[in-house]
């Protein structure tokens, strides 16, 4: 179980900055200049993140944790958003936006498995460097998003103990908080605590 949640951050844990994005298109989308071979973030909830492999926008993300066997997971970062390819199970046909920075409170962002659809909205979005974060060591702005995942939802062979997740992100530094509520009523918070991310 705790594998499922944390490729469900994984998947997102890229940089982009910030214009404007209507599809997941990722095959004519700009790549983020960040989108680099060697940016890493760290949380003390997952452990490290690190980027990989780099082939246009698309890239793969390698966390490593505990003593557990690194895992890959592959998403998009360009300069409008992020999408990643976790519920497609890594058809990169599939892309599922996770946000775009352009998009106004209330986008929503569906994606249907079957007889259900996992929602990604957006609940918030800061107009002044108001979200602080230590590992950076100063206040930015950020869009808040609420993913909604469906009871009983199975990916990659497995029940996800998932319920919803609340994701910050930055144009400039990525995912840098997630809360993700457990079907269980467990909260489980991922601070990031590190970054080469936007030097």
């Amino acid at each position: 179980m705790k594998k499922i949640l944390i490729l469900m951050l994984l998947i997102t844990a890229v940089i982009a900055s910030s214009c404007k994005k209507k599809t997941d298109d990722t095959t004519t989308a700009t790549p983020s200049a960040l989108a680099v071979v060697g940016t890493s973030w760290a949380s003390s909830g997952i452990g490290n993140l690190i980027v990989s492999q780099v082939s246009g926008s698309d890239v793969v993300v390698t966390c490593t944790y505990g003593s557990n066997p690194p895992i890959a997971v592959s998403g998009s970062m360009t300069t409008t958003g992020l999408s990643d390819y976790f519920y497609s199970s890594g058809d990169k046909t599939k892309p599922y936006t996770l946000v775009n920075f352009d998009d106004a409170v209330g986008t929503q962002y569906k994606y249907n498995l079957g007889s259900v659809q996992v929602v990604r909205t957006v609940i918030s979005k800061s107009t002044t460097d108001d979200f602080y974060v230590s590992a950076l060591g100063m206040y930015i702005k950020t869009i808040d998003v609420k993913e909604d995942v469906p009871q009983g939802l199975t990916v990659n062979g497995k029940v996800t103990p998932t319920k919803t997740i609340y994701w910050s992100i930055n144009h400039k530094f990525g995912v840098v908080y997630a809360r993700v509520v457990k079907t269980d009523g467990t909260i489980l918070e991922f601070p990031l605590t590190s970054t080469n991310a936007g030097h």
